[in-house]
């Protein structure tokens, strides 16, 4: 749904709504198959499945009467997936060598291995997220990341300043940390040409968590839906492109409903019902996203995007937060 105000020769103006198309039928459908073919294919089918699914619900997700696409392969991932093991392979066999040949070394060996993971999560962090926008389309332009070397430097510093500090403060600093990091990829993205903005205060930030966080606790977990409504509200309401920002208008008492609803269906549906609630679910969410503003398409020009399908590997095996 959009509700557009007024429009100029390329730019409008208005509320516009994302809309979600999935059906659980479809979905179901291709959850069989990727199943069916994951299991007779020992596992090997997994990043073709992946893909399946990424295609559909890209596809049904709408913006202003267009879909978006996701154009990745199950190839790009398979590969990546192939790297992802030897580097797991090499990494073991190398431990178990010294384990056997020094094991004096061993206690050395596995804090830097810890650095070493810290490391490549950083990496994956910052090159799945470019991987995946990549390969998301809107008419038929490419999003992506911007990325060289001297902003690679740059986010590793954040993400080990970030891992340090919330070490050190016992977890006090993560929020400022997670901010940080939502703000640094943020301003790195783009729509073809033009760039996202987040505008997001860590201060503002660490205030909504610690509230969100306290209120949890004292209703033993009954406030998390309301603080998972706050969270999200908040980043999309500091995420601009062009004159518009983002806005996310499910309530706590919305996602609380849904969260009951979902564990409900799947319990005494006995799973079968997953595809449906899912599809219902992701409908629900997507359909409170919006754009609140002036946008120009016009403006907005195709540019070529990349990223690592390894990275995108690391990101799903180890379910690494990109801040989203």
């Amino acid at each position: 749904m959009e509700t557009a105000s007024s429009t100029t020769s390329s730019s409008q103006s208005g509320r516009f709504s994302l809309e979600f198309t999935g059906k659980g039928s479809e979905l179901a459908l291709i959850m069989l198959k990727n199943l069916f073919l994951t299991i007779i294919t020992l596992g090997i089918y997994r990043p073709w499945a992946k893909t399946n699914f990424r295609r559909y619900l890209w596809e049904n997700v709408q913006f202003m009467g267009d879909r978006a696409a996701y154009v990745g392969t199950g190839e790009e991932l398979f590969y990546g997936w192939l790297k992802l093991f030897a580097i797991i392979a090499a990494l073991f066999g190398v431990s178990n060598i010294v384990k056997v040949v020094a094991p004096f070394l061993s206690v050395p060996l596995s804090i830097a291995g810890m650095f070493l993971w810290a490391f490549v999560f950083a990496i994956a962090t910052y090159s799945g997220l470019r991987y995946r926008l990549s390969r998301t389309t809107w008419r038929q332009v490419r999003f992506g990341v911007d990325k060289d070397k001297e902003q690679t430097k740059a986010f590793l510093r954040l993400y080990a300043k970030g891992v340090l500090y919330s070490i050190l403060t016992l977890g006090f600093y993560y929020s400022y940390f997670q901010n940080q990091k939502r703000a640094f990829l943020v301003n790195r993205m783009r729509f073809g040409t033009v760039h996202f903005s987040y505008d997001g205060t860590d201060k503002d930030y660490f205030v909504l968590n610690a509230k969100g966080l306290l209120l949890s606790i004292i209703t033993l977990g009954f406030y998390g839906p309301w603080y998972m409504a706050s969270v999200m509200k908040f980043k999309m309401e500091h995420t601009h492109f062009q004159g518009a920002r983002m806005e996310f208008t499910m309530s706590g008492k919305d996602i609380f409903f849904c969260t009951l609803i979902a564990y409900l269906g799947a319990i005494f549906s006995f799973g079968l019902a997953v595809p449906w609630i899912f599809a219902w679910g992701l409908g629900k969410i997507v359909e409170n996203i919006h754009v609140v503003g002036d946008v120009d398409f016009a403006q907005v020009h195709s540019m070529k995007s990349d990223g690592s399908a390894l990275a995108d590997d690391i990101v799903a095996e180890y379910d690494l937060d990109l801040g989203f």
